[in-house]
């Protein structure tokens, strides 16, 4: 697989990623306003959050392996993969 094609595929799950963290905020509000528990509800968005973060770490790192084989004189076919 072509490192473009890793940034794209990484690029649209951080965009769902953010939906269903924007769903889950939305859950929690409602259930706050009937007032339910919403314990489990905030850890799950806190699993969101945190895997959200590394999903942004791991788009950083392929863009940095991109603009290192744009440079390299090889074309990039050796970034440690």
């Amino acid at each position: 697989m072509r490192i473009e094609d890793d940034i794209a595929r990484v690029e649209q799950y951080i965009r769902e990623l953010e939906q269903r963290i924007e769903h889950q905020q939305e859950v929690i509000a409602q259930a706050e306003a009937s007032g339910l528990s919403t314990d489990r509800a905030r850890v799950f968005l806190l699993f969101l959050k945190q895997t959200l973060g590394m999903s942004r770490d791991h788009l950083a790192r392929l863009l940095t392996d991109e603009v290192l084989a744009s440079r390299s004189p090889d074309g990039g076919t050796d970034l440690g993969q």
